[in-house]
């Protein structure tokens, strides 16, 4: 038996010891033992992963500023179907304002009978709805529908430069501008761990405090000009039509300075449709034919062999050849194009009557291969020119050193034929014919502007001077003779016009297509200050055989757009009297 008040208070002492000894251990058990894992409990908390919406890509405008592609708000729309009440009802509301067949919609908003029991049921309903949609699908007011804003690209005038401006998909996968440009025109969005602010400003607390914002993409003025642009469009439509061509590609381009002032192919697309293509075989049409597809230039690519024989100082303008029609080399038969020979003829003489024995001669007789294919590379030929758009292509060169190399390359390249090239590789290298031997490396960017308020213009760059100056100017004269003696089509009264046609054999296998043709004519003026170069090509025109011509086709193009574009870019005439009467 306890006695006494002192055992007693002993006593209840100990029990209390004793009571409080588990809580204790707990306190140890949290405060030393698993402090780790609390903390990082708290810190989940507290810190969160957060993203805000993705920021406005940069816009893109011509060279005068006006916009080409722009931003407009768009919303993806989701619903938790396992709160809508009445299934019809919504399907009938909601399917003209997302776009969804009613039927295809009632099945999106029905749980199926296995998943009754889930707490929330969320599905997508549509993507890429417009404001004006969804401010009408928020006024139905059903709380069971979710809408998620994002951005997406604004084509301002619809189809026009499709190929330059391209497109890209949420997957970032697309072509033109668009892509190659991509690190340039997508914003920063901001996706870390940050601490949640304490109070109701549902912004994490460095967020709150001004800083990580999301800033927008980088503008871009491009050098293409949207009234060029827009008048070369409908030219090529109206030559395809007028020729029956299975497509076509006009570019027009600054040769002192390597702007690309406009370049249109057909078959175009419409870049705000390009789902459309891509789920169906059209998939092709999204190749810029002016720097993605390589073909046989035929007798444009004359003048390049010129331009060596000339440089090269083996020629000069008193050197000629007899031209007996025809010329054996490599185990093949170099005939001219009409099938007949031509007498003695000089340098001006084999240009402007674009005798393939004449070239054939200066390659094979002349210059010799290795003359010959560095100039043919120093042109820029059988590599990318750098031009900054998605999917350039660097033709093909069959060089002596390669596997596949045929002597009787050495006679058809002088004669664009065995070479493969693209429409803006050739536009290069004649701008440095045009440009008194300079090759400026083409370019559609003008200028960036940042977000952040500072602007970089994009200035011209050189390739390259594969020619001198003498040599360039006494080609284009010679050019501007073969225009003047030969080809009627491409005058422009007033003005000096250099240039030359071009009827290139479309290979197939085993040998070239006998029926179809590509017609060309590259052209630049007025000279002796060329400011404008074009080159018109027009694929399998549909036309009778005498008129399949390149001479017959392509240069009365040319002529148009010349005639156009000297007065549209303020170029005066170089011959007052020519022009007044």
């Amino acid at each position: 038996m306890l006695r006494g008040p002192d055992t007693r208070m002993r006593l209840v002492a100990l029990l209390f010891i004793v009571a409080l000894l588990p809580v204790l251990g707990q306190l140890v058990r949290i405060q030393v033992l698993e402090h780790p894992r609390y903390q990082r409990d708290v810190e989940e908390l507290v810190r969160r992963r957060y993203a805000l919406p993705e920021p406005p890509w940069g816009v893109i405008t011509d060279r005068n500023g006006d916009l080409l592609v722009g931003n407009v708000p768009v919303y993806d729309i989701g619903a938790d179907i396992n709160l809508i009440t009445d299934t019809v009802q919504a399907a009938q509301r909601l399917a003209p304002l997302v776009n969804v067949p009613e039927k295809d919609l009632r099945a999106a908003l029905t749980l199926p009978e296995d998943e009754k029991k889930i707490t929330t049921a969320w599905v997508p309903l549509a993507q890429d709805v417009s404001a004006e949609s969804s401010q009408a699908i928020n006024d139905l007011g059903y709380y069971w529908i979710t809408m998620t804003p994002h951005w997406t690209r604004y084509y301002a005038e619809g189809d026009l430069a499709s190929h330059l401006l391209g497109f890209i998909n949420r997957d970032g996968q697309g072509y033109g501008i668009e892509v190659s440009q991509m690190r340039f025109l997508k914003g920063e969005t901001v996706d870390k761990t940050g601490a949640l602010s304490g109070d109701s400003n549902p912004l994490p607390n460095e967020m709150a405090d001004g800083m990580e914002f999301p800033y927008s993409g980088t503008d871009l003025r491009l050098t293409i000009d949207r009234t060029i642009q827009a008048y070369i469009e409908g030219e090529l439509a109206k030559a395809v039509a007028e020729y029956n061509a299975e497509g076509g590609t006009i570019l027009v381009l600054n040769p002192r300075t390597g702007e690309i002032l406009a370049s249109a192919s057909v078959p175009d697309y419409e870049p705000y449709r390009y789902f459309d293509y891509a789920s169906s075989e059209s998939v092709g049409v999204f190749l810029d034919p002016a720097i993605s597809i390589s073909y046989e230039p035929g007798s444009i690519f004359k003048v390049v062999t010129a331009a060596a024989a000339l440089d090269c100082g083996k020629v000069d303008l008193n050197w000629s050849y007899q031209d007996r029609g025809s010329l054996e080399y490599g185990g093949i038969i170099v005939r001219n194009w009409s099938g007949g020979s031509y007498g003695q003829q000089d340098l001006e003489g084999a240009l402007a009557h674009s005798l393939n024995v004449g070239m054939a001669t200066l390659s094979t007789q002349v210059m010799g291969a290795h003359t010959f294919y560095d100039y043919v590379q120093a042109f820029g030929f059988g590599l990318p020119t750098g031009v900054g758009l998605y999917g350039e292509s660097g033709g093909q060169v069959h060089l002596p050193d390669d596997w596949d190399w045929a002597d009787s390359y050495l006679a058809t390249n002088a004669f664009g034929q065995g070479i493969a090239v693209t429409s803006l590789q050739m536009v290069t290298a004649v701008s440095a014919i045009a440009n008194d031997g300079v090759m400026m490396q083409p370019h559609v960017v003008a200028a960036r502007y940042y977000p952040d308020g500072r602007s970089v213009e994009v200035p011209p760059r050189s390739l390259g001077k594969p020619i001198s100056t003498e040599t360039a100017r006494t080609l284009s004269e010679l050019m501007v003779r073969a225009v003047e003696r030969e080809i009627d089509y491409a005058q422009v009264p007033g003005y000096r016009i250099a240039g030359k046609t071009g009827t290139a054999q479309i290979p197939t296998t085993g040998g070239y297509d006998p029926e179809n043709v590509i017609a060309s004519f590259i052209g630049f003026g007025p000279v002796p200050d060329p400011q404008v170069l074009v080159l018109v090509k027009l694929v399998k025109p549909d036309v009778p055989y005498t008129m399949r011509w390149g001479s017959q086709t392509a240069a009365p193009v040319f002529h148009e757009l010349a005639e156009r574009l000297f007065v549209l870019l303020g170029i005066p005439p170089s011959n007052l009297m020519a022009a007044g009467g």
